[in-house]
């Protein structure tokens, strides 16, 4: 028991991976997976082999706006410097400097007294020496002798008495007025010596100034360490958040050639440029490829919704797919290759151009707003690229829908060029960018326009032969009297080839009417009967002489008269049609009896063992709308053609009479016509078959006779076509 779920569920899980379904989410989780990675590698800082001292081979430009920490920083600090310290006075310093000068100019005095009250026959300097005998004045021997002598006269004490009044009264409260500190002492004591000295002229009074200056000028003030460092410290944070220095997007880090400096490497590290420190940015992975995923289930849902029939299409779901990844593959090797103007180059309009012209407008549109957003990422998100992508994109879909001549698409380049630059230039405005920007950015998305035109177009031929699509231009192609197998049907089959002329004009104004594709039900058309190119003899437009039906049995003319679509199939392989045009070469009959030789076969003397299957059209029945038309006008058409009394009354009943016997056996049932459909066909085939048609037998009756005699010969005629 257990074994028999077991298999049940491996039946059922191999049946899975054979399902569309399964198939289809392969293919959009490639697709995501492959966008994702390339978005991803691209938007992750690229790495640089770099080192403090050594020169860079390659300039580097900021993928964003960063800061120069170190380099804010040192241009703070070299500001700091030039701020005052924070100074605290030193107690009792300026009265101890008046204090030392009183007292200096005291013990002067009275050494200067006794020297002059000392009658001995000692000399002067010998007089000196004996009553200064802690040689506190051992400057007065640092003067010329005349100098010294000079000290010990009237004229002399009276100099003293001014160098007194002037440092006592002028020079120390100058110099205790201000802060006095270690480092500016000597100066501000070599200023107020030069103020004193050009005051005298007897240069020992001058020697003693200095004397003087140097034993009681002293510091006054000191710095405050803690304070200032404080201070310096403040005004640092503050300049550098006022000041930052500022590396903007796009602005070289570092040129070519250059030394890679302290803080060039910092800001280089920070961005994760440096490959010997750098860690690969697992976070920008995900988030880019969560991003990406999110857009494509947004763009799926929305096709599963609103375009089932293409969603549920594997063909049609690869090939967008298919198309996503090329436009990714250009869009990757213009940013590798012109990293510095990528963004105005990348070719982004190939995928709604391609899919619009495969698959239309809306499916188109939805690719563009994925592959915008996503390689938006690429670029690091610039709004100018976006704005560009998303409006560019929009008009290029719109532009290359239904484009039935290269020359208009090709005209949609320079109008999509135009349309870019004009964006580009409206975004500059708005940034503030010099006219040179804008002529230079503007000029270069409009070569974007042009060359995403070029390449689309030349990636279009690929893709119809890969997948098997067609597009109006390769329809066009196809309508070509000059198509091999067209010439063939000319050539050797003449009445069908001018009967199935005639069944394309129909059949185009009958789909444009109903909104299907009139081009395709043209092209489906002329393709229609070439099957008959196998036996053209046996079918009756083709028939000059005899009938080589006159010499088979029913049941195999009816095999050579149904097989002209297998055939046709077989034909339109080796000539490599579209699947589309072969779809319709099979369709045209649907199931219909071919009511003659199953008439006759009934009149046989086997009438019982006669089936009606025998003697219908392996089908399948028309499964679109193109392929139902062409049935419908392939049928009028012939029926109209054989009447011999072509009234408007007959015409309009005939073709009435022949759809309507369509849609009761049931050959109309697998396709989407509605009955206010079939009723403007009908008016479209009335006013197409006004003309003059050659003489045909006249359409038969589908309804079964008794007897072979009751069937009108043209029965055969009309079914044999």
């Amino acid at each position: 028991m257990v074994k028999k779920r077991r298999k049940n569920v491996d039946i059922r899980f191999q049946k899975y991976l054979r399902s569309a379904s399964f198939q289809r989410i392969m293919i959009l989780a490639i697709t995501w997976l492959v966008l994702s990675t390339v978005v991803a590698y691209e938007a992750a800082p690229k790495k640089y082999m770099l080192s403090v001292g050594e020169v860079s081979k390659v300039d580097i430009q900021a993928p964003s706006d960063i800061e120069n920490k170190i380099k804010t920083r040192q241009n703070a600090e070299e500001q700091a410097k030039k701020l005052e310290p924070v100074l605290i006075p030193i107690l009792k310093a300026n009265s101890d400097m008046f204090n030392g000068a009183y007292e200096y100019f005291d013990e002067l005095g009275r050494l200067i007294s006794s020297v002059k009250e000392d009658q001995s026959y000692l000399s002067l300097d010998e007089k000196i020496r004996n009553h200064d005998p802690d040689k506190k004045f051992q400057v007065l021997f640092n003067m010329s002798v005349l100098n010294r002598q000079y000290l010990f006269t009237d004229e002399g004490e009276e100099e003293l008495q001014n160098l007194k009044n002037i440092i006592i009264k002028e020079t120390l409260p100058a110099l205790t007025s201000r802060n006095l500190m270690d480092e500016n002492l000597a100066q501000e004591k070599a200023v107020s010596l030069a103020q004193i000295e050009m005051r005298f002229e007897n240069e020992g009074i001058k020697i003693l100034a200095r004397d003087i200056l140097n034993k009681t000028v002293k510091a006054n003030s000191q710095i405050d360490e803690k304070a200032t460092q404080e201070q310096r410290d403040a005004f640092i944070e503050s300049y550098i958040n006022e000041h930052p220095i500022i590396i903007y997007k796009g602005e070289r880090i570092i040129s070519k050639d250059n030394v890679v400096t302290e803080d060039i490497y910092a800001v280089l590290k920070e961005l994760n440029y440096i490959d010997n420190e750098g860690k690969p940015d697992y976070l920008l992975y995900m988030a880019v490829f969560l991003i990406i995923l999110g857009l494509l289930i947004i763009s799926t849902i929305y096709l599963r919704n609103f375009h089932p029939k293409l969603y549920f299409d594997k063909n049609s779901v690869m090939l967008m797919c298919v198309v996503i990844l090329i436009t990714t593959l250009f869009a990757w090797a213009f940013r590798r290759f012109l990293p510095d103007i990528s963004f105005l180059l990348m070719p982004v309009f190939i995928a709604p151009v391609l899919i619009a012209i495969f698959l239309g407008v809306e499916p188109a549109i939805t690719v563009n707003i994925l592959l915008t957003f996503s390689y938006n990422l690429m670029i690091g998100g610039d709004h100018k690229f976006m704005l560009m992508a998303l409006i560019g994109g929009s008009f290029a879909a719109f532009f290359s829908v239904g484009a039935t001549q290269r020359r208009k698409i090709s005209l949609s380049g320079v109008i999509l060029g135009v349309i870019n630059a004009f964006v580009i230039v409206l975004t500059g405005v708005i940034d503030k960018e010099s006219a040179r920007n804008l002529i230079h950015d503007g000029g270069l998305v409009f070569v974007n326009g042009i060359l995403s035109i070029i390449l689309a177009m030349g990636i279009l031929p690929f893709l119809e032969s890969s997948f098997n699509v067609v597009t109006p231009l390769k329809l066009l192609e196809l309508t070509d009297p000059n198509h091999p197998l067209l010439k063939r049907l000319l050539m050797e089959a003449p009445g069908t080839y001018h009967h199935s002329l005639m069944v394309g004009n129909l059949a185009e104004v009958a789909t444009r009417e109903i909104g299907g594709n009139p081009l395709l039900a043209r092209v489906g058309a002329y393709f229609h009967d070439v099957g008959k190119l196998k036996r053209p003899n046996f079918f009756k437009e083709n028939q000059l002489s005899e009938n080589p039906h006159d010499k088979l049995t029913p049941n195999l003319s009816t095999l050579v008269i149904t097989s002209h679509t297998k055939d046709g199939e077989e034909l339109a392989l080796k000539y490599r049609l579209p699947k589309v045009i072969r779809e319709i070469i099979v369709q045209h009959h649907g199931t219909t009896l071919v009511a003659y030789f199953y008439h006759k076969a009934k009149q046989g003397e086997k009438a019982e063992e006669i089936k009606e299957e025998s003697f219908r059209y392996e089908g399948p029945k028309p499964q679109t709308r193109e392929a139902a038309v062409v049935m419908l006008a392939d049928s009028v058409e012939a029926a109209v053609r054989s009447l011999p009394e072509k009234t408007q009354g007959k015409i309009e009943g005939l073709i009435h009479k022949i759809i309507k016997d369509k849609l009761d056996d049931g050959q109309l049932d697998r396709c989407d016509l509605t009955l206010k459909d079939l009723g403007i066909i009908e008016d479209c085939f009335v006013q197409g078959l006004s003309g003059v048609f050659h003489e045909r037998l006249m359409y038969p009756e589908l309804e079964k006779k008794n007897t072979l005699d009751e069937l009108d010969k043209s029965v055969y005629g009309e079914l044999t076509q």
